[in-house]
């Protein structure tokens, strides 16, 4: 429409021009040294427009001209770009496949442009999948100098990988440096307290505990499963002193009947036995636990006498339970209290027929009375236990 109207104004002003200079035609008189030329007004205007439209076509097409090279540029690199992208997907459907080296080629191929780190970082895990960890390396090296921004990317793939092969001292490397240039990344830190765990570190898997539980999403399980192994692992050394590293610990960790069991081992390998039975009979204040009653029958640095009470005063408050049963016959046998014993001993064997311990106890006792064909039933009935499936 513009280039209509345009076009229409164009056509009047030259009828009017016209009409003008026909009846006053003028001249220009163009002289140059003794050189001159004459034109008509109307003469000169046309070649005056001519020269213009003329420049204005040159330079067109010389700007075309210059483009060129431009212009095949853009194509080719929209050719690569299509190039790079079918590759890329042929390269992840083939890793997805499990096809390790026709996913690596690939994707090695379709580094270029926009898509050059992702392939790479993908071509990296194709290279592991085959097992070639130096080709891996190559690739997250060249991954880090396409996006230097993006090193969290590549260390957080790298101790991936370390961690699962067992390259562990090599997955802590990685870690600790990411953990010093963006110390609350989550993976990071649940990588980190992996690898510490793999490596024994315990107090630095202890440490890192709270922050863990801060700032990261790892199940409560895990969390604990981790703590248990790295206070047994680091509770293990003779000179390592249970109260320093409860105080590492969350309270709501300490305060977990698995936690309180593992100290109180502790606290037995150190000759303080008051503080180990203080932690168990905790256990048993909140409720039945038959790990702890039996760790704290086991402590020989109390009295007998004493442990057989308690055990006896927890028995009344949980009548049902035949392994603390079983434990208050453990320790009447050892004072040699045979009718006692007997008497906790038939009571945790109607609780559970098929235990081959309480039923050997049972024998013992037995035998001391002299009942003998009592003690050869016992006897007999536990080595049936010990022979059914379920009890291998």
């Amino acid at each position: 429409m513009i280039t209509l109207v345009a076009f229409i104004i164009a056509v009047i002003a030259a009828v009017v021009v016209g009409i003008l200079l026909s009846s006053k035609p003028g001249f220009v008189l163009i002289a140059y040294g003794t050189t001159q030329v004459e034109f008509t007004l109307f003469i000169f205007i046309l070649i005056y427009l001519a020269a213009i439209l003329l420049g204005w076509g040159l330079w067109a097409l010389l700007r075309g001209f210059l483009g060129t090279p431009k212009r095949l540029r853009e194509r080719r690199d929209r050719r690569s770009m299509r190039r790079a992208e079918q590759l890329f997907t042929r390269g992840t459907i083939a890793l997805a496949e499990g096809r390790s080296q026709k996913a690596e080629r690939a994707l090695d191929r379709a580094a270029h442009g926009p898509l050059a780190f992702v392939a790479l970082i993908a071509a990296a895990h194709a290279a592991d999948l085959d097992n070639a960890r130096d080709r891996r390396d190559v690739y997250f090296r060249r991954a880090l100098e396409v996006e230097p921004k993006a090193a969290s990317v590549v260390l957080l793939a790298q101790s991936d990988l370390d961690l699962r092969h067992g390259y562990h001292e090599h997955a802590l490397a990685a870690l600790k440096r990411l953990r010093a240039e963006r110390g609350e990344h989550p993976r990071a830190l649940t990588n980190l307290a992996r690898a510490y765990e793999s490596l024994h570190e315990y107090r630095a898997l202890l440490e890192l505990l709270p922050e863990l539980e801060r700032k990261t999403q790892l199940p409560v399980d895990e969390t604990e499963r981790m703590t248990r192994a790295a206070l047994r692992g680091a509770l293990a050394h003779a000179d390592a002193d249970p109260e320093e590293f409860a105080g590492l610990l969350p309270r709501k960790l300490r305060d977990q009947r698995d936690i309180r069991r593992i100290f109180a081992h502790a606290w037995v390998r150190r000759d303080q036995p008051d503080r180990a039975a203080k932690l168990l009979i905790r256990n048993l204040e909140d409720g039945y636990d038959p790990l702890s009653a039996r760790d704290y029958a086991a402590l020989d640095a109390i009295p007998a006498t004493d442990r057989l009470r308690r055990i006896e005063g927890w028995l009344r408050r949980y009548p049902q339970n035949a392994s603390l049963a079983k434990e208050a016959g453990r320790l009447a046998l050892e004072l040699r209290l045979w009718g006692q014993a007997r008497h906790h001993l038939e009571a945790s064997r109607r609780l559970d027929p098929n235990d081959t311990e309480a039923a050997l106890l049972a024998g013992r006792a037995a035998e001391q009375e002299g009942r003998q064909a009592d003690a050869i039933a016992a006897y007999r009935a536990g080595l049936e236990a010990a022979a059914r499936p379920d009890n291998e």
